[in-house]
């Protein structure tokens, strides 16, 4: 069985493993990303983790297929990565010639929440099928798009920015420059935006328990408190629930209306709330895409758990 080495990039820690292509992971293992020392010193603790997994596997080198590596911000095909602005010296370093000159192994890197979109494909709710598409809805919202059973990177390694797709003209403002970003609605921080706006302008029949609570404590409001009160029926959170999956909603109609997918993939911590976004997710998709379209295209819960990142790095050097 051929193995591959998967390297995952996080802001605090770096996770690799030892992948054979069925998916058995071996040697899972962890360093600190020392992020704060620059992005030459990240680089050295990537080196090292590769010989620490290596030396693990008690196999050479030579015997793996290559090592794949899911890292914020985007690669561009020469391994040079660009963005990741929460990895302080990281943007600008070559990622490939070090790994390669090193210890000879084939490098391919893409970001971080593309990867995932591999492993999914692969391993979790995208089995069986050959064209997904990935929602990662955390802090923001990542994406990746696998198309023929490839994960698709685009001309530049930029593709799956499917967080900054605009559903709403002239609407909130967003980090990246522009304005109406599904990000700024449907990630767990434009919930909780939604949720500190709606509470604010409520009234009359609409101080609800849900109001009372944002409002006494708005710096603890979190997208997992908004859906205790929605699971509780709390009216004003409702509101909230339902503005933040139209939004999202609008975005997966225009993925399915461009690539037109088997599944659409909704996955990161957002989507713990469980199917009550789902379920009103696909039933506000229809207003945004063509029906013959949407009738070809399941829309499912992600399956893959903490590994996924990992996993799909080392899906990707089977590739």
């Amino acid at each position: 069985m051929r193995k591959a080495i998967g390297i995952d990039l996080g802001g605090t820690t770096v996770k690799g493993v030892v992948m054979s292509e069925d998916g058995i992971c071996e040697h899972i293992t962890r360093v600190p990303t020392e992020a704060q020392k620059g992005g030459q010193q990240v680089l050295a603790n990537i080196l090292s983790l590769i010989a620490e997994l290596i030396q693990k596997s008690s196999l050479q080198a030579s015997d793996f297929v290559g090592a794949g590596l899911g890292t914020p911000g985007f690669v561009d095909n020469d391994g040079t990565v660009s963005g990741a602005e929460n990895l302080p010296g990281w943007k600008g370093t070559n990622i490939y010639t070090p790994i390669k000159e090193r210890f000879g192994l084939k490098v391919t890197a893409a970001n971080d929440v593309t990867a995932v979109a591999m492993a999914e494909q692969r391993y979790g709710a995208g089995r069986g099928v050959n064209n997904i598409v990935c929602f990662a809805l955390g802090t923001g919202i990542g994406g990746g798009i696998v198309i023929d059973g490839k994960l698709y990177k685009g001309t530049h390694g930029m593709a799956g920015e499917i967080g900054h797709i605009v559903v709403e003209t002239d609407g909130i403002q967003c980090n990246c420059g522009l304005k109406g970003c599904v990000e700024r609605y449907a990630s767990a921080t434009g919930i909780v935006n939604l949720a500190l706006e709606y509470t604010k302008s409520a009234s009359g029949n609409n101080l609800t328990p849900f109001v009372e609570i944002v409002r006494g404590s708005p710096s603890k409001v979190t997208s997992k408190m908004v859906y205790e009160y929605v699971a509780a029926g709390d009216a004003v959170a409702l509101k909230v629930h339902h503005k933040a999956c139209d939004m999202l909603a609008r975005a997966v109609g225009i993925i399915l209306n461009t690539l037109s997918p088997d599944r659409v993939v909704l996955g990161g911590g957002v989507m713990m709330a469980g199917n009550v976004i789902l379920d009103t997710v696909k039933e506000c998709i229809p207003r945004y895409c063509w029906p013959n379209i949407y009738e070809h295209c399941e829309i499912v819960l992600a399956q893959m758990g903490e590994d996924a990142g990992v996993m799909g790095a080392a899906a990707m050097a089977f590739e």
